[in-house]
């Protein structure tokens, strides 16, 4: 299938030639298209003397009164009339160069629509004096902070469609004013979860003394926008930290839209014996490395065999390194992948994926120890060919005399009674080895494996009995920090995958709190205020995530979790 172009013409007699010659230079991938407005000035008589020059070249007359806009419409049905694939608009005053055209096709190949922009990495405009360029971009800027998108040039009128985004829209609904039916365009495309790509072009100002878009036009496209806001806590977040990380949010609202996809399996064969691969996750680690993978080394797993053992050691600048490969040494199956700075957990875990051979992947933090007879009842739910991931059972160690303590084991006591009736993952797992990587910016790496599951129809599973010891906060600073890491954590899963936790309603908590409840007045006392600590937490998760652009995907440690061996 060809590429077409689709030029908006109205009156551009003395600029439109040249555009069409560049276009031309590219007729063996593509035919043009030309929109008239009623020209009055020979625009009419220059198409007819190129069309028939140039079978490449055809021409419309559109309806009065329909504008930019129904000329876009006029040129999208032309397309879809004549199996174009792909689309691409562009102005006919040689604003446009011609000479990008190549650029959006090689892109048009990965995208579904891409977007040549005026603004991205910088200004690149030629012709305009300061005050119309601050207003162009502060326009795009108040469009930008509305709708929150990646998007940094949204009015251009240079763009390249796959033919997909145009089978799905309604052609009819578009509206006639130029800057509105960009915008709309860009939002349906978004809504449609088609990938967006923007690509630096020169924008060649035609030194018209008059624009061609009205006042009026653009105070319609003002308050028009308003249709697409984003929600208002989105806005708010976008406010925080668009300009300050652009490349982070660009990166996350294209693992939204293109999120990673679960590869297949042989869903015919999982009764039998399973090869296994364990990723154990660290950072300076030297005080617990050896016994959580000496605890690896000493499962009884049955007919099933551990294949790999695979530590991802990120940053560490303690002995870490030296003990992994000093086991390493006498037992092949230890791996050692070395980060040589912190990148986050989600990155490590992507490292890990890169290599992890078994038929089921597992996860654990290296300050976690597992019992002999963990992986094999961690695996046993695998027999049901539904199920895409299963969580342990976690046993803290932490002392209970103290409000800490009592707090650390009250919330996996809860997350023990919730995860029976809805299984939810969490400090080891274990799941199908068809995850290619998890997103890079998740700070509850779990959850974020567990959402893909679930979006994609697989059960969850929970095994009461694979057992694995762990170790909570001893002080209360570390207990807050964690919990409330782990509240902004789950509201950036919320945003960028669409996942919500079970835990993430308080309401689900709340009925497991009254079923396992001792009613001591100590206890009562201590749940009292745990309740607040997370009420608490949460709160200033929701601080993090919207007004502080706090997403811990890199955390600090708390030290007090390390000391397990002392326990």
């Amino acid at each position: 299938m060809k590429a077409l172009v689709i030029v908006p013409v109205l009156n551009e007699a003395h600029r439109l030639g040249a555009v069409l010659d560049g276009l031309l230079e590219h007729k063996e991938v593509l035919d043009v298209v030309a929109i008239d407005g009623h020209s009055t000035d020979g625009t009419v008589a220059l198409l007819e003397k190129y069309a028939a020059q140039h079978p490449e070249i055809n021409w419309i007359s559109q309806a009065d009164g329909e504008g930019y806009g129904g000329a876009l419409k006029s040129g999208f049905r032309y397309a879809l009339q004549h199996d174009y694939d792909p689309i691409i608009t562009m102005d006919g005053d040689g604003s446009h160069g011609p000479e990008y055209i190549r650029d959006f096709l090689e892109k048009s190949r990965v995208y579904d629509l891409v977007i040549g922009s005026r603004y991205i990495d910088g200004v690149r405009v030629e012709g305009w004096r300061f005050r119309k360029l601050l207003v162009s971009k502060l326009a795009s800027m108040y469009v930008s902070y509305l709708l929150v998108k990646p998007i940094w040039d949204f009015t251009s009128g240079f763009r390249c469609y796959r033919r997909k985004i145009i089978e799905n829209i309604d052609i009819d609904g578009l509206h006639a004013t130029a800057y509105i039916v960009q915008i709309q365009l860009l939002h349906f495309t978004y809504h449609h979860r088609q990938r967006v790509k923007e690509i630096p072009f020169i924008y060649r100002d035609t030194l018209d003394n008059v624009s061609k878009v009205s006042a009026q036009s653009k105070w319609a496209t003002f308050f028009y926008v308003l249709r697409y806001r984003a929600p208002l806590l989105e806005i708010l977040r976008h406010l925080v930290y668009l300009k300050k990380e652009y490349e982070r949010f660009v990166e996350e609202y294209d693992e939204l839209i293109n999120p990673p996809v679960l590869r297949s399996f042989d869903k015919e064969n999982t009764g039998g014996a399973l090869r296994l691969s364990v990723g154990v996750m660290a950072y300076n680690e030297e005080k617990i490395i050896r016994r959580c993978l000496e605890g690896l080394q000493n499962q009884q797993l049955g007919a099933h065999k551990l294949e790999q053992i695979v530590v991802v050691s990120s940053g560490s600048t303690d002995a870490t390194n030296a003990i992994v490969e000093e086991m390493a040494r006498e037992d092949s199956r230890i791996e050692l992948i070395v980060q040589p700075r912190r990148m986050g957990k989600a990155s490590a875990i992507n490292e890990y994926l890169a290599v992890a051979r078994g038929d089921i992947a597992m996860i654990e933090s290296a300050d976690t120890i597992t019992y002999p007879d963990t992986l094999r009842h961690l695996v046993a739910p695998f027999r049901d060919a539904h199920v895409g991931m299963c969580g342990v059972h976690p046993m803290p160690v932490n002392e209970k005399k103290s409000f800490v303590g009592y707090a650390v084991h009250k919330l996996w006591e809860l997350h023990h009674y919730m995860a029976l009736d809805n299984p939810k993952c969490g400090e080891m797992v274990a799941f199908r080895n068809i995850v290619p990587r998890i997103p890079k910016y998740t700070a509850v790496d779990e959850a974020a494996i567990e959402g893909m599951f679930v979006r994609d129809g697989y059960k969850l599973a929970y095994a009461p009995e694979a057992l694995l010891q762990n170790k909570g906060p001893e002080n209360l600073r570390d207990f807050v920090k964690q919990r409330r890491r782990i509240a902004s954590g789950h509201r950036h899963l919320a945003a960028s995958m669409g996942h919500a936790v079970y835990t993430q309603k308080p309401g689900n908590i709340l009925k497991y709190i009254r079923r396992s409840q001792q009613w001591t007045p100590k206890a009562m006392l201590y749940t009292f205020l745990l309740m607040a600590l997370e009420a608490y937490a949460r709160f200033m998760g929701f601080i993090d995530f919207y007004l502080r652009d706090k997403n811990p995907f890199i955390w600090d440690i708390s030290q007090s979790t390390k000391n397990i061996n002392n326990s």
